[in-house]
């Protein structure tokens, strides 16, 4: 192609001038790109709050420093606290509804949330230790304000130690990435399981020195109901020991159980939310009838943790025999079995705290009340253990087969 002279000349200039001179920065240098900032998730930001949150309500007792005057102020402020922590627990796992990938920052502030439950069940449990110092020296009508303040508090942290526990499980069922989270999972429901155990001593502890120190409390009589409970329980446990798995029936058979514990746990949170609700201001006199249903029942939920257990062991030498939509629905249903046994298990041992809360003859009933919360702390604990063996060979079956 012919270029015309005067245009080569022109070139020429150009090229010596950018030579000398250098080309303009512009032409090399691109605007460098940042990465993204990596962004937390949703649930990992409210956990996160919740653990702030429970610092605060740490931070709160730890400070309390309990005289005549103002154990009753001073104990009703930490109760509200307490309460709005466990509000705010309840929303965020409430609103865990869909599937979704669990991050590491998720699991890590949950190991955080369970450990601050066990601290803070440790300070109420000073606490009370505290309170029993004062009785000699306190107006009547107030010590027993702050007995009553005292016992909510205990309540209340066990309820967020079971919330907590829950909220775990609630993760594991709609986590989606178990396969690559699974070791790190493992780890939070191993924490979760000791540390439930651990609160669980503590608020024991607590109510057996209120107990002490106590005259007169509320309760509400639920016979009929816990009764109804009971024949509704062993009904499921018979179901369950019924239960034969094989690699073609695995997964009609646990979805078939999981509906009829799903009614059953349906009738065990009516009566909770119940008692709960009376709570506020009817007072009873309780009979051993109720404490003897109450820990009958406790039994039977450590029978049907057992049960699962055995499941989880059948399942795991059926698999490699198994179809892959069979086996994934089967370990589906187990994640939530367990769920769901672990809260009937709170929900009957949160009762008998709302029992303790309310009963009016604690002096007469004082030994059989604490003789049914040592049988169920034990229950509970094998309950626990149970399902989280559970557990944790459904989630290494979901990771070793990809489910």
């Amino acid at each position: 192609m012919y270029v015309p002279h005067r245009t080569r000349q022109r070139l020429k200039a150009l090229m010596l001038f950018f030579l000398v001179f250098g080309l303009p920065a512009a032409v090399f240098a691109a605007k460098p790109v940042k990465d993204p900032e990596p962004t937390a998730s949703p649930l990992a930001t409210d956990l996160a709050a919740l653990v702030t949150q429970g610092q605060a309500v740490d931070a709160r007792l730890a400070g309390i420093n309990l005289t005549v005057d103002n154990s009753c102020t001073e104990l009703g402020s930490a109760g509200t606290s307490v309460a709005d922590w466990l509000a705010a627990t309840e929303s965020v796992y409430s609103g865990i509804t869909t599937a979704f990938s669990v991050d590491l920052e998720s699991l890590t502030s949950l190991d955080d949330l369970s450990n601050l439950a066990v601290t803070v069940a440790g300070r109420i449990e000073g606490l009370s230790n505290d309170l029993s110092s004062l009785s000699a020296g306190a107006e009547l009508v107030e010590y027993e304000a702050s007995l009553a303040a005292m016992l909510k508090l205990s309540g209340d942290i066990g309820t967020m130690a079971d919330r907590i526990g829950e909220m775990a499980d609630r993760i594991l069922v709609m986590a989606d990435n178990i396969g690559l989270m699974a070791d790190r999972i493992l780890i939070t429901q191993q924490l979760q399981n000791s540390n439930v155990v651990l609160t669980q001593n503590s608020m024991l502890a607590t109510q057996q020195n209120i107990i002490a120190l106590s005259d007169t409390l509320s309760t509400l009589v639920y016979d009929p109901a816990l009764a109804s409970l009971l024949t509704q329980a062993n009904a499921l446990a018979v179901s369950m020991d019924l239960v034969s798995l094989n690699p073609l029936n695995m997964a009609t058979e646990l979805a078939r159980i999981e509906a009829q514990a799903g009614l059953y746990l349906d009738q065990v949170v009516a009566l909770y939310t119940q008692v709960t609700q009376d709570s506020a201001g009817v007072s009873h006199y309780t009979n051993g009838d109720t404490l003897t249903w109450a820990g009958d029942l406790s039994g039977i939920h450590r029978s049907l943790a057992l049960s699962l257990q055995t499941y989880a062991d059948a399942i795991d030498q059926l698999a490699p025999f198994t179809s892959t939509p069979v086996l994934a629905d089967a370990t589906a249903s187990m994640l939530r079995l367990s769920s769901d046994i672990g809260i009937m298990s709170d929900r009957i041992m949160e009762t008998v705290d709302r029992i303790v809360v309310m009963t009016d003859n604690i002096g007469v009933m004082a030994g059989r009340i604490v003789d049914t919360q040592s049988i169920q702390q034990t229950n509970i604990e094998f309950t626990q253990a149970s399902l989280l063996t559970a557990s944790n060979a459904t989630v290494s079956l979901i990771a070793a087969y990809g489910l």
